[in-house]
């Protein structure tokens, strides 16, 4: 593990596109905890890597849904430029959906029968990703068959030993290895941290991740069926972690075509108040009611029950299914 000091800050203000609701869009409880990110209400740390340089960034929420204002501190081990602050900038509009505006989809579906209580009560949820596209990857792989429990563990240990921890406005927050070095790790090493078939998927899913050139930048031009076409290049890139890489790193909010079968459960509860519905049952449910904004209108509902549990609310069948 390397250590990285950042005392060198400069501090910037962003005003998102209005409405933004900055906690539940920068915050998404439904993911499993980690030490790649950090979040206190009205403030956000994460790490980011960008042109080969790391950076430590601390969002914070000085504004309001109706009129947000994001005061973004950038912390670095030189002084920087404004050059790089604007390109700071622009990466972390893109990430956190500053200038993506969701007034349609808030009009659209606020009668609507299942949705509409949820985007009165979250009104203003943006999607975000403070990952960047082979750090959602990594993720991606971190998950696969298992419960939360071992992926909170193998996560910690392999950011442990290949990670970077940053030092920045008090806060120890770790970044990601980058694709080339993992492509070389040593896959005996890798299985002595106990994350079994894994290892061999890390090196070759970075090491195709380097040899195919997969450029995030240019991902993001492309339509969805173009990205998709390019994403499952990648080694052990398959259907449920392809979803996830065009919702989230490339904000894709029409893209809903795959269920994992523990979000299968999760969300036959949710939408059908059953304990089993076929996964296609769900895919064509979303689909045909909320259309272009499927996997944004499925994430206001699938946030909810997971803000609750944050919140507090002890629900027992979602305990059995998270296993954390």
């Amino acid at each position: 593990m390397k250590i990285i000091i950042l005392n060198k800050k400069l501090f910037v203000t962003l005003t998102p596109k209005a409405p933004y609701n900055f906690d539940v869009s920068v915050f998404k409880p439904s993911h499993y905890p980690d030490p790649l990110k950090m979040y206190e209400k009205g403030n956000y740390w994460f790490v980011l890597r960008f042109d080969d340089k790391i950076y430590g960034i601390k969002m914070q929420d000085i504004g309001g849904v109706n009129n947000p204002r994001i005061k973004v501190g950038v912390f670095s081990k030189k002084s920087l430029t404004w050059k790089e602050i604007k390109i700071i900038c622009e990466e972390i509009a893109y990430r956190f959906e500053f200038n993506f505006d969701i007034t349609e989809f808030s009009r659209k579906f606020s009668r609507d029968e299942i949705l509409g209580k949820f985007i009165k009560k979250w009104y203003g949820m943006h999607g975000s990703c403070a990952q960047d596209l082979y750090g959602l990857l990594m993720i991606g792989i971190f998950l696969q068959n298992t419960i939360v429990k071992r992926t909170v563990q193998m996560t910690n240990d392999m950011l442990a030993k290949y990670g970077i921890k940053a030092l920045f406005d008090g806060k120890e927050v770790y970044a990601f290895w980058k694709p080339e070095e993992m492509a070389k790790a040593d896959e005996n090493e890798l299985r002595k941290l106990k994350v079994g078939y894994r290892a061999k998927l890390f090196i070759k899913t970075s090491d195709t991740f380097v040899k195919e050139k997969i450029n995030e930048l240019e991902l993001r031009k492309m339509n969805a069926e173009e990205a998709k076409r390019e994403l499952l290049k990648i080694y052990g890139v398959g259907p449920e972690t392809a979803r996830i890489l065009l919702h989230e790193a490339l904000h894709h909010h029409d893209i809903f075509e795959h269920v994992s079968p523990w979000q299968q459960k999760i969300y036959s509860r949710l939408l059908f108040n059953k304990k089993l519905v076929p996964a296609e049952k769900i895919i064509k449910y979303v689909n045909e009611n909320w259309g272009e904004y499927a996997a944004l209108a499925a994430s206001y509902i699938w946030e909810d029950i997971f803000w609750q549990r944050k919140q507090g609310r002890k629900i027992e069948w979602l305990e059995k299914e998270i296993r954390l």
